[in-house]
């Protein structure tokens, strides 16, 4: 497989080698709002060859402020199906399935079938919780992260490590629904959980394995914290 072209721009930062793989890969993103979309995009254009996508929304206006998927002319429209064609005509090497519901424990086997890595973009964490729990159970490896305001954070959850439940526990939504997100912080939390992705599937150790970074983007501060 020759990756000049398309790819040119990837090189020096990612060998052949780790392009091969890429395009080997599958991620399965569940959420496809703010952080999701975003998410989804950014593994299209590196060069992940399967993506899956979940989501049971469609779009509204109060989406058109911050969800790179989201136009005046969707409103309405199911997320994961606009979603489906905007990356393919980013990439039309790229596979991509597009589940429109929300994802479901017991069918976990399912449709996680074939994954190889798993992108959390939601915003309950009962449900980021649960998808930890599958990861563990089906061995996948989790970048998770969360976002409010001018705030984020950012992990990953190796199977066995229950690096969410220990940093979120259990609830419902949290502070987003008070703080709200503006456009630039899912693009920042997206870009940072895209980098851990695709460290994990070609090979090279995460940084925030057991930790998770705190994102303050008033302050333009970042900093680690390990989980205990």
């Amino acid at each position: 497989m020759k990756f000049e072209g398309r790819y040119l721009r990837n090189k020096k930062t990612l060998s052949d080698e780790d392009q091969l793989k890429l395009a080997n890969s599958c991620v399965a993103i569940v959420g496809c709002g703010g952080l999701g979309g975003y998410i989804a995009e950014q593994l299209a254009r590196v060069g992940v060859g399967r993506l899956v996508l979940f989501d049971g929304d469609r779009f509204e206006v109060s989406n058109l402020n911050r969800q790179i998927m989201a136009t005046e002319l969707n409103i309405g429209q199911w997320k994961v199906e606009v979603a489906h064609q905007r990356l393919k005509s980013v990439n039309s090497e790229v596979q991509v399935e597009a589940i429109r519901g929300w994802f479901e424990e017991d069918r976990a086997p399912e449709l996680l079938k074939n994954v190889d890595l798993v992108c959390d973009a939601l915003d309950s964490r009962d449900s980021r919780v649960m998808l930890e729990r599958v990861c563990h159970q089906m061995n996948l490896p989790l970048v998770y992260a969360s976002i409010a305001g001018w705030f984020g954070q950012l992990g990953v959850s190796l199977p066995g490590d229950f690096s969410v439940s220990r940093l979120y526990g259990h609830g419902e939504r949290g502070v987003e629904s008070m703080w709200g997100n503006p456009a630039f912080t899912p693009a920042v939390l997206a870009s940072l959980s895209v980098a851990e992705t695709v460290k994990l599937l070609v090979g090279r150790v995460p940084s925030l394995r057991h930790a998770w970074l705190q994102v303050d983007l008033l302050a333009m501060e970042f900093e680690r914290f390990e989980i205990q």
